[in-house]
C-alpha cells in the first residue's frame, strides 16, 4: 500500500472529528503535508501524536477540506467501497415498501462522503459531488454497478458543490441504455421523469411518507393545493384518493411532467404556472377553498443567515394558506433545509395563524424516510422536517 500523505488537526478538532464528525473544516487543520492532490485520501492524526484518528477525502482548495471516511486503518479500494454499498443495501432492506424507488446511497450518512444514489426501478441516478468521489469514481461505479445490479445509470454531477470543490459539471451516461423516461411506482400510481431535464437525482423520494400521509387525510370530492409542486407527488397521490387537485409551480417542465403523469394514471390534476406566493394570492382572491395545502418550498437557507428570510415566505405561504383552508382541514409545511429547524417552521405557522385571525392544532411532526438516514454523528444528515396542523 502506497503511504498516504497526513493531515494534521488543531487541539480543538480532535475530540469531534474523533467522534465520527465527517467534516473538517479549514479552521480544524493545523498543517497538512505538501503536495497533497485534491481528493487524495490522506491519514489524519493529532498534534504530536503518531495515532491514526481517521482516513479521508482532502481537498486543500474545497470549501470543507477534509472529509472522513473510516475511523479504522483500512484501504480505500473497490473493497471499501462495494462493502459501503452493499451495507447501505441491507439498512434499508424490508423497510422501503409498495415502491421500486429508493435512495441507495445518502452521502455522508451512508459512509459515502459526497456520493448519492437513487434506484428508479432498474435504472440508477448518481451525483458525485466532491474532488474525493471524482478522484476515485471508477471504483464508485463499479462497486454499485455490481452490488445495486442496475441495468444501467445517469451521472447527474451538475450541483453548485462540485463547482466548490474545483470541479466541472458532469452528467451523461455511465453504462447501460438509459431510457428517455425513467418509469417506477410508487403505490398505486405509475410515475416517470426524463433524466436529463429532471432536477437533482430525477424525483424527490424523500417525501414518500409525507405524501402517503396526505392522501389519507384528504375526502372524496374536496380541494387540495399543492405549492411548490414540482413534478406533483403530492397533487397525484391526492387525485388517486379523489381529491380535485390543483398544483403550483415555475418549472414548466415540471408542470408538463406532472400533466403527463396525470393522464396515464387516468387522473386529472389543474396546474397553475408562477411565483407561488403569488399564485397564492389570485387563489385567495378568486376565494377559493381547499380541505388540505401542502407548502413545500425548495431549500430557502443554504446558509443560517438565511433563515430569518425563509421564515417569513413560510409565515407568507401559511398565512394564505390558512386563510383559504375550510375549518378541520390539513396543512403541511414541510422544509428541506438543514438550518431550518421544527421550532422555526412552528414559529412561522404561529405568526401566520394569528395574520389569519385563526388557530391551529399541531397533529405531527415528521422526517426524512429510512432510506434518508440521520445518523447522530452527523446532524447535517437531518434535512426533511414537516408540521401537520389541522385548522380549527
Amino acid at each position: 500500500m502506497k503511504k498516504s500523505p497526513t493531515v494534521t488537526l488543531q487541539a480543538q478538532a480532535v475530540r469531534r472529528i474523533a467522534g465520527r464528525y465527517p467534516f473538517g473544516h479549514s479552521g480544524d487543520i493545523a498543517r497538512a503535508d505538501d503536495g497533497i492532490q485534491p481528493g487524495e485520501v490522506v491519514n489524519v492524526r493529532a498534534e504530536g501524536s503518531t495515532r491514526l484518528i481517521a482516513r479521508g477525502y482532502f481537498n486543500p482548495q474545497g470549501a470543507t477540506p477534509l472529509r472522513l471516511l473510516t475511523w479504522q486503518d483500512e484501504d480505500i479500494d473497490l473493497k471499501f467501497y462495494r462493502a459501503r454499498v452493499k451495507a447501505a443495501l441491507a439498512r434499508r432492506e424490508g423497510r422501503i415498501l409498495n415502491t421500486d424507488a429508493m435512495r441507495v446511497l445518502h452521502a455522508e450518512a451512508d459512509g459515502m462522503p459526497g456520493v448519492i444514489a437513487d434506484q428508479f426501478g432498474s435504472v440508477l441516478s448518481v451525483q458525485l459531488r466532491n474532488a474525493g468521489v471524482e478522484r476515485h469514481r471508477d471504483l464508485i461505479v463499479k462497486a454499485l454497478k455490481d452490488e445495486t445490479r442496475a441495468a444501467s445509470a445517469f451521472e447527474r454531477s451538475d450541483t453548485g458543490e462540485r463547482r466548490r470543490e474545483g470541479l466541472d459539471l458532469v452528467t451523461g451516461t455511465l453504462w447501460g441504455d438509459v431510457p428517455e423516461r425513467v418509469e417506477f411506482f410508487e403505490d398505486d400510481l405509475r410515475l416517470h421523469f426524463a433524466p436529463m431535464d429532471a432536477q437533482k437525482t430525477g424525483f424527490f423520494l424523500d417525501q414518500r411518507d409525507n405524501r402517503r400521509l396526505m392522501a389519507s387525510l384528504v375526502r372524496p370530492g374536496a380541494g387540495f393545493l399543492d405549492v411548490y409542486s414540482y413534478t406533483g407527488g403530492f397533487s397525484l397521490h391526492a387525485a388517486k384518493a379523489g381529491a380535485k387537485a390543483t398544483a403550483i409551480d415555475k418549472d414548466n417542465v415540471a408542470l408538463a411532467a406532472l400533466e403527463q403523469a396525470a393522464r396515464s394514471n387516468g387522473l386529472q390534476v389543474g396546474v397553475r404556472w408562477g411565483d407561488a406566493l403569488e399564485a397564492l394570492a389570485a387563489l385567495e382572491k378568486d376565494r377559493r377553498t381547499f380541505s388540505a395545502i401542502v407548502l413545500d418550498p425548495p431549500t430557502l437557507a443554504k446558509r443560517r443567515d438565511d433563515v430569518p428570510r425563509a421564515k417569513r415566505i413560510f409565515t407568507d405561504g401559511a398565512a394564505s394558506a390558512l386563510r383559504m383552508l375550510e375549518s378541520g382541514g390539513h396543512l403541511m409545511i414541510s422544509t428541506c433545509a438543514h438550518y431550518i429547524r421544527v421550532d422555526d417552521l412552528l414559529d412561522a405557522a404561529r405568526v401566520a395563524a394569528a395574520e389569519a385571525n385563526t388557530d391551529a392544532e399541531v397533529l405531527d411532526v415528521t422526517y426524512q424516510p429510512a432510506d434518508h438516514p440521520h445518523l447522530l454523528s452527523v446532524p447535517e444528515s437531518l434535512y426533511l422536517k414537516s408540521i401537520l396542523l389541522r385548522k380549527a
